[in-house]
């Protein structure tokens, strides 16, 4: 961590190349870096995200792989507010291409998750006992499921892991998420299950659920981004109804009724 940001440092392989290991880590975590990453960010997401295809009638392309110039970079509001100019992105990126790669590295950093890791631990821990087994369930899918689709950044990652799935950044991106990630989520969902009396089914881990658990996600954020979010007959959303119906496949001591199953 950097002042409460994190730190850049080991993010950015493309700036100021050709400096000493110490000027670019000090490059990486200056404000202006932030603030020129953080606006090729916001036009990922107006080219990404927020673009509804072209409007050929007004003379506006497609502008899916629309290239993120300099130019377009220094001419928003923000970089004119904080006085960016073409030599400070000179200074840290002497080719275009450089500053798109550390974008990519910007986008596909780990840290906002871990933080958001942290704050799902903290709500779910302040919830066991409060509510029944089965609340907490559809309370935690919608939080997760809301988090995930309100943020985007996580978009932005989901738009490039398609388009770009054999980068070196996204690949890395990807085993990080495996590796530090997922075992975390392991961790919660071994203590709410503990919590609440219940043990693994023989021949199941803990990391076994976050993986289902996580793919279950991932569909259905898939289709909340493209329609309208679907429900199950019972009314349940799909990702509760298919974490309800995996847990008596991984876990025992389940009660029938999840509902009045509480911790303690």
């Amino acid at each position: 961590m950097v002042d409460g940001l994190d730190d850049l440092g080991p993010v950015l392989r493309d700036i100021g190349t050709g400096m000493m290991a110490r000027t670019r880590a000090k490059l990486a975590n200056s404000p202006e870096t932030r603030a020129f990453l953080e606006i090729g960010l916001d036009l990922l997401r107006e080219d990404l995200i927020q673009h509804t295809g072209p409007d050929f009638d007004h003379g506006t392309p497609s502008r899916l792989f629309d290239s993120l110039s300099r130019e377009r970079v220094l001419a928003r509001p923000e970089a004119q507010e904080l006085l960016l100019s073409v030599n400070m992105f000179r200074h840290r990126w002497e080719r275009k291409d450089r500053y798109s790669e550390d974008l990519i590295s910007y986008v596909f950093r780990l840290t906002p998750q871990l933080r958001r890791m942290d704050e799902v631990r903290a709500a779910t821990t302040a919830m066991i006992g409060q509510v029944s087994l089965g609340e907490l369930v559809r309370l935690l899918a919608r939080a997760e499921l809301e988090a995930l689709r309100g943020d985007p950044l996580v978009c932005v990652q989901a738009i490039l892991q398609s388009a770009l799935p054999n980068h070196t950044r996204v690949r890395e991106f990807c085993k990080a998420h495996l590796d530090e990630l997922l075992p975390r989520w392991a961790d919660l969902y071994r203590d709410v299950a503990v919590a609440h009396g219940l043990a693994l089914r023989p021949g199941r881990t803990w990391l076994d659920v976050a993986l289902l658990f996580n793919t279950a996600i991932v569909g259905e954020l898939h289709w909340t981004r493209v329609s309208a979010r679907p429900t199950l007959a019972n009314g349940e959303s799909v990702l509760t109804g298919a974490l309800l119906a995996m847990m008596p496949a991984l876990v025992d001591g389940l009660s029938d009724d999840v509902d009045q199953q509480f911790a303690g």
